[in-house]
This record gives structure tokens, C-alpha cells and sequence, in this order.
């Protein structure tokens, strides 16, 4: 049992060893060591005279490289004329206006259903229900769908959908969607 204690004990003496001795940048045995520079905090209030430590003041020429990014040895990324990294491909065009689609614009035209059509009229409606059995009462020209969908026309068993897509480029292109009535089996 001391044996397994002494060899836990070397193991861990050595270990830090070698963390102490890994510090060093020289590259091995050129007797190099290297030196580590903290930045000097500000000094806030005034210091007793005794504690006071003065920094170098950096020389006219070493403070112009600083202020116009000229440091020797370092780069800067220079963002101008370049695509913001950040920036989502879905962006809003400064134009465009922000439109309150409604709650079916919260669902794909898959997961609605079509209940009923009031079609033999001037106005034509059209009894869509949502997937948790909400009903909506939609006309020409009513917003449906997460693709901008709009109501084109109303039939007596459809109903004409046009949908606008917008690719990463930003290019609009349109798609008629046709919802039908679901025929009930039997007789």
C-alpha cells in the first residue's frame, strides 16, 4: 500500500515537472528563456510616489504605425467590397413592406385541408381548417401559407394558390398550388 502511495506521489511530482518545464519557447537546449510581457493595467487615482511605475513612452514613429494599422508583424481584415459574413441570405429589401400574413401563413399548404366552398355567388369563399381543427374563411386575394401564398381563384372544388419563392440569389419566382376538396368514400 506505501509503495502504490510513493508511486502516485512520484507520478504527480513529475507531472508538474514537466508542466513547469513546458513553459519555455526556447526549442530545447539553447539555454533561450522566454520572457512573458503582461500589459501594464491603468493606473486609477494616484499611486504613493514609492509604487509608482512609469512605462516607456512609445516613439513618434511606433505611435503613427499604431493609429494607421501599419504594426509590423500583424494583420488587419479589410471588410470593403466583401459580402457581410454575418448577414442572412433572407434578407428584407429596404422597399419592401412588412406584411401581417395572418395564422395561416404559419403552415404549408400540405398540412391544410380544404372543408367547404361557397361557390355559385359574386364572392366566392373557401372553409379551410387548420392541422388542429381551427377553420378559416378565406376569399380571392386572402394570404395563405409560409410561401407568401395568395388566393387567385375559387372553384366549386378548388381552390388556385400562388405561391412566391425567393432564391439566395433573390430571384421571385411563382408557383400555382391547387387545393382540392376531399372526396368522402362510400355512397
Amino acid at each position: 500500500m506505501a509503495s502504490k502511495f510513493l508511486e502516485a506521489l512520484l507520478a504527480v511530482v513529475l507531472a508538474t515537472g514537466l508542466i513547469a518545464c513546458g513553459d519555455d519557447m526556447g526549442g530545447g537546449d539553447s539555454g533561450t528563456v522566454a520572457t512573458h510581457s503582461a500589459p501594464i493595467p491603468p493606473v486609477r487615482g494616484k499611486a504613493p510616489a514609492e509604487t509608482a511605475v512609469l512605462a516607456e513612452e512609445p516613439a513618434a514613429e511606433e505611435v503613427s504605425a499604431m493609429v494607421t494599422g501599419d504594426v509590423e508583424g500583424e494583420s488587419r481584415y479589410v471588410a470593403e467590397g466583401k459580402r457581410d459574413p454575418f448577414r442572412s441570405f433572407h434578407f428584407k429589401k429596404v422597399g419592401e413592406p412588412v406584411v401581417a400574413m395572418g395564422p395561416l401563413a404559419d403552415f404549408d399548404l400540405t398540412q391544410l385541408s380544404v372543408v367547404g366552398v361557397v361557390w355559385n355567388t359574386t364572392n366566392p369563399r373557401a372553409l379551410v381548417a387548420d392541422p388542429a381543427g381551427h377553420s378559416f374563411v378565406l376569399k380571392e386575394g386572402s394570404a395563405i401559407g409560409k410561401n407568401r401564398g395568395r388566393v387567385i381563384r375559387i372553384e366549386d372544388d378548388l381552390i388556385l394558390v400562388e405561391e412566391k419563392f425567393v432564391d439566395f440569389e433573390g430571384t421571385v419566382t411563382t408557383k400555382d398550388v391547387e387545393m382540392r376538396i376531399a372526396k368522402s368514400q362510400g355512397g
